[in-house]
């Protein structure tokens, strides 16, 4: 949301951006990139990574105040909270996995091409990360929108502390599962592109028909079911709402339902930058790199700006932690609201789980 805002993977671009520079190296009979210099390994890459650790790190720090936010929040039902948390600590694991590739590469710039490599199945590791971290939000945005649907169709009392557990306890297994393929050898391989950007190798994979039938489940289970289900889902809730009589918390009820897709909204936007740089890669291989490493790190800033955006509650959480516990008059009496005009407030009390 957030995320979904986020994606068809924030790391799509990443592995058709690999697909398709492997592809072009092997019709041109190039010679392998980790073994030849180019602009890459220069200090202009390395100041865009820089830039790029700084606005991960930077997002990773607007999420994790939004987490603490969220977690305050008591007007919002704890099912819808969870859910909203665990997709943005999935930001943070992903976040970290960006993190750990740009500043990577700065690292490799700065010594030179005469130290010690590391090893190529580093770079595996991180991309496993970012693969988790961006199949999980997808997971979680879906499992928002049908916890919405539950709320709506049985009360905000349908999902249990159990069942949310066991529930969370799958949206990070599932998506693990899914990414596994990530490292095992011959079947995806990673390089370090000029000897410093970390990016996919189809030119080593030996098990090409394995690898495109462990991608194809990534596309299918990672990323079409979970956006289908993100967008399907929150319509279905509206429609029930416009037809039949529901008389507790209504306006509350389509302001989430419309919350998730606002979600679902800004994880379109994402999947287009992803694929964007996958294209343009196979025509400029240098900017190509640098859009897949941008949009790497600009990806995790929408979902905590919607929810901070949207979310009243949240809003004044953040307040009261940037001022240090300082209320103003209108915040001692806190309302469950969204921030989108017309809404109608609901007391604190009738929200709560």
């Amino acid at each position: 949301m957030t995320e979904s805002i986020d994606v068809l993977f924030p790391t799509a671009g990443i592995f058709i951006s690999g697909w398709l520079w492997s592809y072009r190296a092997r019709m041109h009979n190039a010679t392998s990139p980790q073994e030849s210099e180019g602009s890459m390994n220069s200090p202009s890459f390395m100041a865009y990574c820089t830039l790029m650790t700084v606005v991960t790190l930077a997002a990773s720090a607007v999420i994790g105040i939004t987490v603490v936010a969220l977690g305050r929040a008591q007007s919002i039902p704890r099912p819808l909270r969870l859910f909203l948390i665990n997709l943005l600590v999935a930001g943070l694991f992903m976040g970290l996995g960006v993190v750990f590739i740009v500043g990577t590469s700065v690292v490799l710039v700065a010594v030179g091409p005469e130290h010690l490599r590391p090893p190529q199945y580093l770079c595996r590791v991180y991309m496993w990360m970012i693969s988790v971290g961006a199949v999980a939000r997808l997971w979680n945005l879906a499992a928002f929108a049908l916890s919405i649907l539950a709320i709506v169709r049985f009360g905000k009392r349908s999902i249990s502390w159990c069942r949310a557990a066991v529930i969370l306890t799958i949206l990070w297994i599932g998506p693990s599962a899914i990414c596994l393929y990530v490292l095992i050898p011959h079947v995806f391989e990673a390089h370090f592109v000029h000897g410093v950007a970390c990016f996919p190798n189809d030119n080593s994979t030996l098990f090409i028909q394995a690898r495109h039938t462990f991608f194809a489940n990534w596309c299918l289970f990672g990323g079409l079911v979970p956006m289908t289900v993100s967008i399907a889902v929150p319509i279905i809730c509206l429609c029930y709402i416009k037809k039949n009589t529901v008389t507790e918390d209504t306006q509350y009820r389509k302001a989430m339902a419309k919350f998730s897709l606002f979600l679902v909204l800004g994880g379109a936007i994402n999947i287009a930058g992803q694929i964007l740089p996958g294209a343009i890669k196979y025509y400029a291989e240098d900017p190509g790199m640098y859009l897949t490493y941008g949009f790497a790190a600009f990806s995790l800033l929408p979902t905590p700006i919607i929810v901070i955006a949207y979310l009243k509650p949240v809003q004044e959480q953040l307040k009261k932690i940037v001022t240090c516990g300082k209320w103003t008059k209108e915040a001692k009496d806190p309302k469950w609201t969204t921030s989108t005009p017309g809404s109608v407030e609901t007391d604190v009390k009738s929200e709560k789980v």
